[in-house]
């Protein structure tokens, strides 16, 4: 069995993690290609990579490239990851034979890429509500990275794409009250207005951004991060909040994707809502020290891991190439 992955982005973070991470696990057993932009196949160093320099999503000629490298590839299955990809999927599904998956990592406000392919997977329960062929498949860590637990004695971190739907500015502004230091890790759009921002309210001292971390970078940060923020109007998982909780790093975060599942609700705010996040900083951040991670760490160990992803995926490819032969 051969599967071909689509990423679209030019950055590597959540969605191209874990795509890595599902392609590594799942080589062991059929061969795996990754699709991506030349600016993230370094990262994806133990896997087969193609950059096919796939534009537009609504370009019929990306469609043709894509088609024809697949079936040159000999590749039954495309696995799409994200909007952008599953629309170009949606295209190869109408011209082609080939079977097409597509995950949904995040919420959007019109699911339409995700319609008329064979399979979806949603990382969390609401994401695959109303859509036909759904599965749910939650996101995980992956227990091979080493869970020591975090020193604590570093500063509080927040990660992510600088997007405006991760909520950074919103957290900039709530943190005008809070003595401890805050990194922001990411890369983005959204960077200039957000350092902007910094300056404005004389938060320099206190709220850096560091961009450009690779995943061994933000490895180090989560040995000594002594409390994970995460300010998102909407997600899927996220990611990161399990990455954390296996260090046993404290995390506050919104009411958004697997949140709330994972984390007690005094530990919540409500998404996009910067009155709600500044009354929880200021009531959290000083007894973050003071949280013990430890039976959550255990219950995502239980929960979350990669080898069951894995392995319901591989259940999902097999059923649409039995159905196909």
């Amino acid at each position: 069995m051969k599967i071909a992955h689509l990423v679209s982005s030019k950055i590597f973070a959540g969605i191209e993690q874990h795509v890595y991470e599902l392609s590594s696990f799942m080589s062991e057993v059929s061969d795996q290609v990754i699709i991506c932009d030349d600016e993230i196949n370094h990262h994806m160093n133990r896997i087969k990579t193609s950059n096919l320099n796939i534009g537009s999503r609504y370009s019929p000629l990306n469609t043709y490239k894509l088609i024809k490298f697949l079936k040159k590839n000999k590749v039954p299955i495309l696995h799409c990851h994200g909007a952008k990809a599953s629309t170009i999927g949606r295209g190869v599904k109408i011209f082609s034979n080939i079977r097409v998956v597509s995950t949904i990592h995040g919420h959007k406000k019109n699911n339409s890429a995700f319609t008329n392919v064979d399979a979806v997977i949603g990382v969390n329960k609401l994401l695959t509500e109303n859509i036909p062929n759904s599965t749910y498949i939650p996101n995980w860590f992956n227990p091979s990275h080493l869970g020591h637990s975090s020193s604590r004695k570093g500063p509080i971190i927040a990660i992510g794409r600088l997007e405006k739907v991760k909520g950074f500015d919103q957290l900039v502004k709530s943190w005008i009250n809070i003595k401890e230091y805050l990194e922001i890790i990411g890369s983005g759009p959204e960077e200039a207005k957000l350092n902007q921002l910094i300056q404005d309210l004389n938060l320099e001292d206190r709220i850096q951004i560091v961009k450009n971390c690779d995943y061994n970078t933000i490895e180090n940060k989560y040995k000594t991060a002594s409390g994970l923020i995460v300010s998102s109007h909407r997600e899927g998982g996220p990611r990161v909040v399990l990455e954390a909780i296996n260090h046993e790093i404290p995390v506050l975060g919104s009411r958004v994707g697997i949140i709330p599942d994972l984390i007690p609700k005094e530990c919540l705010s409500e998404p996009g809502n910067q009155k709600s996040l500044q009354i929880l900083l200021e009531e959290m951040v000083p007894i973050l020290p003071q949280l013990n991670m430890q039976g959550i760490k255990a219950a995502i160990i239980e929960n979350y891991s990669v080898k069951s992803a894995a392995k319901k995926t591989k259940e999902i490819y097999e059923a649409l190439l039995k159905a196909s032969s």
